[in-house]
């Protein structure tokens, strides 16, 4: 079998991200922030909508991924945010795309890994501007590797 790098190379090549759109964006401020310097606990997770990606032509798939955010103090929730995106791909060689997204593994790395790695600068902005928009002091989540 191909190692999964290339598979991934060649997968990455058959489509170009076209637009990424938020649509959903909500915050909730559940408690006050504690003093500066306290030791917050941060947690996300990332999901797909059923069904993902949903081919809106035969050259188009988009993505909708949903993001959740918790800031955390001492157990205690501070601060949640929902951020839904729509994300859409122009397909370029479909072949290679159905060819390859039907591998389980490829699949999984790029939802996991390049999906969140292309949206994390804006989910980054997403989280202190929801904070900032509610009276609290902004937290900035930590760069991915």
């Amino acid at each position: 079998m191909v190692d999964i790098n290339e598979r991934l190379g060649r997968f990455i090549k058959s489509i170009s991200l076209q637009e990424i759109k938020p649509t959903t964006f909500h915050s909730n401020a559940l408690a006050q922030m504690p003093a500066p310097g306290s030791q917050l606990q941060l947690a996300w997770t990332q999901s797909l909508a059923e069904g993902d990606p949903v081919s809106a032509s035969e050259d188009t798939k988009v993505f909708r991924p949903k993001y959740n955010f918790t800031v955390s103090f001492q157990e205690s929730l501070i601060f949640t945010q929902e951020s839904i995106f729509v994300l859409v791909f122009q397909v370029n060689d479909p072949a290679t795309f159905d060819e390859l997204w039907a591998d389980e593994e490829l699949r999984k790395i790029f939802i996991e890994k390049q999906l969140l790695k292309t949206m994390w600068p804006l989910l980054r902005q997403h989280v202190q501007d929801g904070m900032c928009r509610l009276g609290m002091s902004p937290v900035a989540l930590p760069w991915l590797l």
